[in-house]
């Protein structure tokens, strides 16, 4: 294989790991958290802040549908990705709005570990 080739199935491999996790934000703004499912592998860690830790997918889904529960408006967006091997990096906005509130605009910075075509590490940074 050619060295042309090489960068091209690289860039590929990228994309398809980028378009992974902004499906996954889709699922999670639009979706049921059944969905969430197929994007998370069974071993996921999830590190939703310096001091927490939430291991596994069940574990997971199960906090988001609590956070989901919480608030009257939770929703993500990309503003920015990159991808360095098999990690992807993304700086987010979250809209937050806690019922009979104003929504709070947040920013936030997510890395996103893949294997096999799912999410294994989840780190969530807000500011």
């Amino acid at each position: 294989m050619d060295e042309i080739s090489r960068a091209a199935n690289s860039a590929i491999e990228q994309l398809e790991l980028e378009l992974i996790v902004r499906d996954f934000i889709t699922v999670l703004n639009e979706g049921s958290t059944r969905e969430l499912h197929a994007f998370l592998a069974d071993d996921i860690r999830y590190q939703p802040s310096a001091e927490r830790t939430i291991c596994g997918r069940s574990a997971v889904v199960s906090m988001i549908e609590d956070i989901k529960h919480t608030f009257e408006e939770w929703r993500t967006s990309m503003v920015s990705v990159a991808v360095t091997g098999d990690v992807v990096l993304a700086e987010q906005s979250l809209v937050l709005r806690l019922p009979g509130c104003r929504p709070h605009l947040v920013m936030g910075f997510a890395s996103f570990r893949l294997e096999s075509s799912r999410i294994a590490a989840w780190h969530q940074i807000h500011a």
